[in-house]
């Protein structure tokens, strides 16, 4: 996938996920938080930086469309001055809301989330500096975890398993998630973000 048809999926999903709104948002509240911007901090580490957009159009569903420049942080773990991007769009189920929250995006969830990562990278086995491959990976991943929002503070942890397909890298790592075992198509992702409501 090309730098071009990356930005146009981004823009095509970010359409929909905060165009097409139901009438059912416009019930609530106003002072009931709706909206976050989040930041997946680890990913800094590793060699990436990912901004998450979330939009809850009801107390239980939500989109999520992610953003992703590989090459931005320090990758500590594998040195393999990876440069790319990377997308993931997620639609989410709010099974169990926080308690006493002043936001619709708090409490326990369940969602799908399509990623796709497409970067190149320097092998971590390899002593030749010059030496770059590419790879891109899909991965279609069920996840679960836990949203707090105090005011405009928020807190997102998670985890995810799901079937990957792509052409693989030596390094075992995609910069959303790891397949495990390396040589299977079972992606694995866990982590946390943290972020803004409004």
């Amino acid at each position: 996938m090309d730098l071009r048809t990356f930005l146009i999926t981004i823009a095509l999903v970010l359409f929909f996920s905060l165009i097409i709104t139901p009438q059912y948002a416009q019930e609530y509240d106003s002072r009931i938080t709706k909206n976050d911007l989040k930041i997946t901090l680890l990913s800094l580490g590793s060699g990436s930086c990912r901004l998450t957009y979330e939009r809850a159009f009801h107390p239980r569903y939500a989109a999520e469309l992610t953003a992703g420049r590989i090459g931005w942080g320090w990758d500590f773990l594998h040195k393999s001055a990876s440069k790319g991007w990377l997308v993931k769009a997620a639609f989410k189920w709010n099974v169990i809301p926080q308690k006493n929250s002043n936001s619709w995006l708090a409490g326990f969830y369940l969602k799908p989330e399509l990623v796709g990562t497409f970067f190149e990278y320097h092998p971590s086995h390899s002593s030749d500096a010059d030496i770059r491959k590419r790879t891109s990976q899909w991965a279609l991943l069920a996840e679960t975890g836990y949203q707090v929002v105090y005011k405009w503070f928020l807190f997102d942890v998670y985890a995810g398993l799901g079937p990957s397909i792509g052409t693989g890298n030596d390094n075992n790592y995609f910069h959303s998630f790891m397949l495990f075992p390396k040589e299977s198509h079972l992606a694995f992702t866990a982590g946390f973000r943290i972020g803004v409501a409004f």
